[in-house]
């Protein structure tokens, strides 16, 4: 027995001198090893082409074309003008029923009523949306390594006790020893310490055990190979203050209005004038000049150029209900925000009560462990001198260990609350 203490001590000792890790050090692996994370590369990229496409909206719209059609009926001279003509030796042919055409057309907006600035505010807001709610979702994953982290520290002060225990148990069983050589304590007695200290040894199989799995899901999360060998630092106690909520669900609410805001100015660029330049060149059969391609009927070269103002009035018609639409939406984000800053600030108001609660119950767990360690104390001696049953101090033994996990338990609940306040306020 006393070579398995020395062995899980030096073990130990060895592992907190190898390698340890810190909360903040698992958070930031277990972020960047997150499968979620790699979406945020993807919403940059779609926010980048958005914007793109946008920017080029300025750019030549270029467009061919090719017909060719044929017509019941065309473009003619008056029998008695073509008669008067062919008196002249003209021979006016005509149109021809089937004709045809290939053209390259470009189109150039000079002034677009501000459409494709709009455009881009509102794939930037998108953009921006995706990339908080992301954030959003990463609170939940900071949550579930915090618990897993003062688990494992929950369970290595558990490990600590049971071999503080352990060696009580076998300072007192070298005791016995003493006494039964010397008739004051039956060999009874050195059985109860036994079966003790295998029921100690028991314990501490199961909490070796359970440390194992919590700290295979630890490494799950953070992606290392293994977290089993390594010792996770005990964060310092701090103090708690009320501070300022830094939430990122406050930056997604801002975010939305920001989208809605840029919704309105796309409505409001879709009925503003439109100017642009174009210019189309053709070649075809008829040309341009019709009553030419009547006395030859041959393809020409075309072209025309011009300015184009254009002006849809059809988006007035709701207009106005689209714009009331987006104020409702603007004002339902602002009431989501005011609902999540009084849950928040309730739950804050919470936790802090339970930290305060957590601080008075340690201090009177010093109390208490400081008060058992005198009892057990005492218990030995009076066994010592034959005046007290070996279970009875067991009893005491017991009572002081728990008295030790008790505190110990509630340190690390202290921490694990602090922690979720951070967490809460985002600091």
């Amino acid at each position: 027995m006393k070579k398995l203490v020395l062995l899980v001590s030096l073990a130990i000792l060895s592992m907190s001198a190898s390698a340890q890790v810190s909360l903040e050090e698992c958070q930031k692996l277990a972020r960047d090893h997150y499968p979620l994370i790699k979406q945020y590369d993807l919403i940059s990229q779609t926010t980048a082409y958005s914007v793109s496409n946008a920017k080029r909206s300025w750019l030549p719209q270029v467009s061919l074309t090719a017909q060719a059609t044929y017509q019941s009926d065309v473009m003619a001279y008056p029998a008695q003008m073509s008669a008067l003509f062919a008196q002249m030796g003209y021979d006016m042919k005509g149109l021809n029923k089937d004709q045809y055409k290939i053209a390259i057309e470009v189109n150039q907006s000079i002034w677009d009523g501000g459409q494709s600035a709009t455009q881009r505010k509102l794939a930037e807001s998108e953009g921006m949306v995706s990339r908080q709610s992301l954030e959003v979702e990463m609170y939940a994953l900071r949550e579930r390594v915090n618990a897993l982290y003062f688990g494992i520290l929950l369970l290595d002060e558990q490990q600590a006790q049971n071999l503080l225990v352990r060696e009580v148990l076998e300072s007192n069983k070298k005791k016995l020893e003493g006494l039964i050589r010397n008739g004051v304590a039956m060999p009874s007695d050195m059985d109860a310490v036994a079966v003790e200290l295998l029921s100690n040894q028991q314990r501490f199989t199961q909490i070796e055990t359970t440390r194992q799995a919590y700290a295979k899901m630890l490494a799950i999360f953070t992606g290392r190979a293994s977290l089993t060998q390594e010792k996770l630092i005990k964060p310092e106690v701090q103090n708690v203050i009320s501070g300022e909520i830094r939430r990122k669900e406050l930056q997604l609410f801002e975010a939305q209005k920001q989208g809605l805001q840029a919704q309105k100015g796309v409505i409001n660029s879709s009925v503003t004038p439109k100017l642009g330049a174009f210019a189309q060149g053709f070649y075809g059969n008829p040309g341009l000049n019709l009553f030419q391609d009547m006395l030859d009927n041959t393809w020409t070269w075309n072209y025309i150029v011009g300015v184009k103002l254009q002006w849809n009035f059809g988006g007035y018609y709701t207009r106005r209900n689209n714009i009331h639409k987006i104020d409702h939406a603007q004002t339902q984000v602002d009431l989501r925000r005011d609902v999540f800053l009084f849950n928040t600030s309730l739950q804050m108001t919470q936790q802090q009560a339970a930290i305060e609660k957590m601080k008075r119950m340690i201090s009177d767990d010093e109390k208490i462990i400081a008060l058992r360690t005198s009892i057990r104390k005492v218990a030995e001696q009076k066994l010592a001198n034959g005046v007290l049953d070996i279970n009875d101090l067991l009893r005491e033994i017991n009572a002081e260990n728990l008295a030790r996990i008790e505190k110990s338990s509630h340190e690390i609940e202290m921490l694990n609350k602090l922690y979720d306040f951070k967490n809460t306020v985002n600091d």
